[in-house]
């Protein structure tokens, strides 16, 4: 017997609501953005007001925090979905120190806390 159960499977959608993101090297920062990740990939980042968020999906508060690429990376969309999520402002687009580090997503997946 084969039972589908498609109103129980988690989203694989995330949102990743209010932080300041930096999607590059030499890019303007975004204060109070909007990432959303399906999948793998990156499909939307920009300012609350601009990007609209899907119901079914993960939502992140990550307001106070930095968003920032993995090294050399872009977030913009089409991009992979790999970043780090920072306690305090990055130098550029890296991380001003390993410990800032407080979450990475790579792949679209939460890595485990350091």
């Amino acid at each position: 017997m084969l039972l589908a159960l498609g109103g129980c499977q988690k989203s694989d959608t995330k949102i990743l609501i209010g932080a300041t993101t930096v999607p590059g090297s030499g890019a303007q920062p975004i204060e109070g953005s909007v990432i959303v990740v399906s999948g793998k990939t990156i499909r939307a980042v920009g300012l609350q007001k601009d990007v609209p968020i899907p119901q079914d999906s993960e939502r992140v508060n990550l307001t106070g925090k930095w968003v920032v690429p993995n090294s050399g990376g872009r977030l913009e969309p089409g991009s992979p979905a790999n970043l780090k999520v920072l306690e305090h402002a990055p130098n550029g687009a890296e991380p001003a120190s390993p410990a800032d580090v407080s979450r990475e997503l790579a792949d679209g997946q939460w890595l485990p806390a350091r």
